[in-house]
């Protein structure tokens, strides 16, 4: 089981780093909206975009099996990049018993702020 365990932490790396790069993608929110202070804004289909942007172009991810972005992937507040990444890890064992492999999932969140 160590395989999977393995596969799940490149997994949960590779989402780590497409949601920090989509946080990192933020615009500015209307400042009316956010009570007169410039504030970051993050829209799902922005975030869908750039996961999608960043998986393409990482190699570690490139060896995720079966590597799918879900349906959760977005931004639930407007200000958090939610990703949420499947994949197939394999045994090497018992590949002959399992030979779908065992599907895994990784979920990681980075929020969008503006610094000074």
């Amino acid at each position: 089981m160590s395989a999977v365990h393995i596969e799940h932490k490149r997994l949960l790396s590779a989402a780590d780093g497409a949601a920090q790069a989509a946080a990192d993608s933020f615009t500015l929110a209307d400042a009316a909206q956010a009570q007169g202070l410039p504030a970051a804004a993050l829209g799902t289909d922005r975030v869908r975009s750039v996961v999608n942007t960043y998986l393409a172009r990482d190699v570690a991810a490139a060896r995720l099996e079966g590597l799918a972005v879900e349906g959760a992937t977005g931004s639930p507040d407007a200000r958090s990049a939610q990703v949420t990444l499947s994949a197939v890890a394999r045994l090497p064992l018992i590949g002959m018993v399992m030979p779908d492999g065992v599907p895994i999932q990784a979920t990681s969140t980075a929020r969008a702020r503006l610094t000074r």
